[in-house]
């Protein structure tokens, strides 16, 4: 798939990493109105020449497909690591609140001030609705599967959390910058704004009503006032207000926050090295789970919404980012709020080797809807 020339610009220090290698290739956030048009513009012209078969999609489905077998080499890793003894599950538990309370407020908070361009406000808010206005069918959806599955009770909130939160980051934004190119990354960037505000209040809250969890906890106002939360309403502020590129402060709390999706994916391998090979894959339920939150999620997304959102970018990022894998940070949310880890990692196992098959099929979905 051809891509648009990069932007000179000088490149930080982090355009190693996978964010790092997006900002560096020339994302671009659509400041104003017009710039946005432009860009629409040519998005839509590049679908249309999809369409006659005059560009291919092919090299972005094999960087998709390499980024999937990348975390499948890290669970492994976490795998052996249970199995050789070098993590053990108070292990687990400790790297988990590391994780959640200094790695992620500085990921979130980087991911803002490190930004080359936001767009403007006024695409900013649209993205802030449609997203959230997503989660509201995506909730509604949630709680509708687990009763007609008849899930038991102690694990309906994991459940609910698997079937409402994707992949947005390590898998959901290599499949965007596929699909539209890495300047609609920016989009993607401001959509998981709303995304990490609600997976750790509403999906937290479906992980403390659990009653099979790892962990009991009593849910109160002070459980939801953490850092990471804290750091995601620093975070839509400073996009709102237009605080971006601040070199030195956004590097190092980005660095910091470069732990977090491979220790997410060494304590998945561990949780998985907990039960034996023949119970990795889970049960019916889970499957129906899975295969719900790849396929039907982005139908019934698209169902509703076409009715009143114009086809365009936004919809169609929208319509790709809710048929991504659970995500990973889910395992540890399930040590620090309860949840079971053990259905936890074998949803997030399980959507992701699905999602060889089910990101094609969902590119070929958004190419002709979107």
């Amino acid at each position: 798939m051809r891509r648009p020339a990069p932007v000179k610009r000088t490149q930080s220090a982090f355009s190693d990493t996978k964010e790092g290698k997006y900002r560096a290739n020339g994302i671009k956030g659509g400041g104003s109105g017009s710039h946005n048009r432009e860009f629409c513009r040519k998005w839509a012209e590049k679908r249309n020449r999809r369409f006659r078969g005059e560009v291919s999609v092919d090299a972005g489905l094999v960087s998709i497909f390499k980024e999937l077998v990348t975390l499948f080499i890290i669970v492994g890793v976490g795998y052996g690591a249970k199995k050789a003894r070098f993590m053990i599950v108070e292990f687990d538990r400790m790297l988990s609140r590391l994780v959640i309370n200094l790695a992620l407020p500085g990921l979130i908070l980087g991911s803002v001030l490190t930004a080359g361009e936001l767009p403007g406000r006024r695409e900013i808010l649209l993205t802030f609705a449609l997203a959230c206005a997503s989660y509201v069918v995506l909730v509604a959806v949630a709680y509708a599967f687990t009763t007609l599955l008849r899930i038991p009770a102690g694990h309906r909130g994991v459940y609910r959390f698997m079937l409402c939160f994707g992949n947005v980051g390590f898998i959901g934004f290599p499949v965007i910058s596929a699909i539209f190119g890495p300047e609609a990354l920016i989009y993607a960037t401001v959509f998981n704004l709303p995304f990490n505000f609600l997976v750790f209040s509403v999906g937290a809250w479906f992980l403390t009503q659990d009653t099979d969890g790892d962990v009991k906890v009593r849910p109160s106002w002070r459980t939801f006032v953490t850092p990471v939360m804290l750091a995601c309403i620093a975070a839509i502020g400073l996009a709102l207000g237009g605080v971006h590129s601040v070199p030195v402060l956004g590097d190092a709390l980005y660095t910091l926050g470069s732990i977090t999706t491979p220790a997410a994916l060494l304590i998945i391998g561990s949780s998985l090295a907990n039960m034996p090979v023949r119970d990795l894959l889970g049960g019916p339920r889970l499957w129906a789970c899975a295969l719900f939150r790849l396929l039907g999620m982005p139908v019934i997304i698209w169902a509703v919404f076409h009715w009143f959102v114009p086809s365009g970018l936004l919809f169609s990022i929208i319509l790709v980012l809710s048929g991504m894998p659970v995500a990973t940070n889910g395992t540890m949310l399930c040590y620090q709020y309860g949840g079971n880890s053990r259905v936890m990692a074998q949803g997030t196992f399980v959507t992701t080797v699905l999602a060889l098959v089910s990101i094609p099929l969902l590119v070929a979905f958004v190419t002709m809807v979107g």
